[in-house]
């Protein structure tokens, strides 16, 4: 069996997922990352789905109990006035981006882990594909696995199609213990706790605490997204930076414009419960990031494939785009091997499923994003609403 030889364009996640499959398959793989330095994802948190974590678990000594920590409930407020709305029996691990990043990247390596390679072209092959980078490099392989984000260079060329604003955005944060008062810390501890409000909605979750060389700690942090409706107009203004230059997708704390971080700070301080307010206005670094999505109606071009966020962009609400990516990755890994390296083959047995489950999905979280922010139903423990990947009949 002669497997192909692989370019994975993205070294996230989904790039370092796919890799590590692939080469366990048997296959030559290089990952070309636009970063110039190794990725943070700023201390964000994940919800644990089987997906994301199989290959940390199959494959590499790590265990659950290494990058996650767990909860045992989901719980329902009313932010503003901290009524509760009800809770269910609902358990759930929760980990860092940053813990799960790095031991991925442990497990593929630096030594074929290329940094600084901003793509910049695509050309897909019958034979073989190309992807040009901005440095004027050029790589050709049997196969380019294009896993480079919602903003995805390749989706963008080969459908013309960028992820278009969902209408609101997402203002993330981090606390520690000592940030806010133990009546707090302990409220939110045991639990992913949804904070609705009739026009926006929060979420919270302890994860593992994550140090600045991506080593889990044992200590905890308190991580959030508050969401809020912001009209287009709006937008601008909400995104750009104190050096005035507009930012397409976050605009993280050092940038943040002194008038939006008060603005944000007044709003939790004026609008919501003791617990939400404390757990908002003790965030040291705050960031705020758009909601967009992204649909697309082929995912395979010859020998050249997207994944994760590179073909479905969803919005978060379902807690499992990064397990989707990993999904979209194991499954490729799968058909090669089911046909001898066959790209061809491989691929037409391959994007159906994909379409689909991405289909599902996006259908799902817009759903979700539908109730959340506009004062919709949303009942503890709705099946319709439950974290993960949906099934395709």
């Amino acid at each position: 069996m002669s497997m192909p030889r692989i370019a994975v364009i993205g070294g996230s996640i989904a790039g370092l997922t796919a890799a590590n499959v692939l080469r366990d398959a048997g296959c030559e793989v290089d990952v070309y990352e636009r970063s110039s330095t190794l990725l943070s994802g700023f201390g964000t948190g994940i919800v644990v789905q089987p997906e994301l974590v199989r290959y940390l678990l199959e494959r590499t000594p790590t265990t659950l109990e290494d990058i996650s920590v767990p909860s045992h409930w989901m719980r329902y407020f009313d932010a503003a006035t901290g009524e509760s709305k009800g809770g269910v029996n609902a358990g759930w691990r929760f980990t860092a981006y940053n813990a799960v990043y790095q031991k991925l990247l442990d497990a593929f390596g630096t030594q074929r882990y290329h940094l600084d390679k901003e793509l910049v072209a695509v050309e897909p092959g019958l034979e073989r594909s190309t992807a040009t980078f901005a440095d004027g490099t050029e790589v050709t392989a049997d196969l380019l696995v294009c896993a480079d984000g919602g903003g995805s260079v390749a989706r963008a060329q080969l459908l013309g199609r960028r992820p278009e604003y969902a209408g609101y955005v997402t203002w993330r944060g981090m606390v520690d213990e000592a940030d806010v008062t133990h009546e707090t810390w302990e409220f939110f501890q045991d639990a992913f706790t949804y904070g609705l409000l009739p026009d926006s909605h929060i979420i919270a979750y302890p994860i593992s605490h994550v140090s600045s060389e991506g080593e889990v700690t044992g200590a905890t942090r308190l991580n959030f997204q508050w969401y809020w409706n912001v009209a287009g107009d709006e937008l601008d203004a909400l995104m750009t930076g104190n050096d005035g230059a507009r930012r397409p997708v976050s605009v993280h704390y050092p940038a943040l414009a002194a008038s939006n971080l008060e603005a944000f700070r007044t709003r939790a301080s004026d609008e919501l419960a003791p617990a939400f307010r404390e757990l908002i206005t003790g965030a040291a670094k705050p960031f705020v990031t758009i909601v967009s999505d992204a649909d697309v109606p082929q995912m395979a071009f010859d020998r050249l494939v997207l994944i994760g966020d590179a073909a479905f962009t969803p919005r978060p609400h379902a807690a499992a785009g990064a397990a989707k990516a990993a999904a979209d990755a194991w499954t490729l890994a799968e058909r090669l091997i089911a046909y001898s390296g066959d790209v061809p083959q491989a691929l037409k047995a391959w994007e159906p499923e994909r379409l689909a489950v991405g289909q599902a999905y996006l259908a799902k979280v817009r759903a979700m994003a539908s109730a959340l922010q506009h004062g919709g139903d949303f009942p503890p423990g709705s099946p319709q609403f439950r974290f993960g990947l949906p099934r395709p009949a």
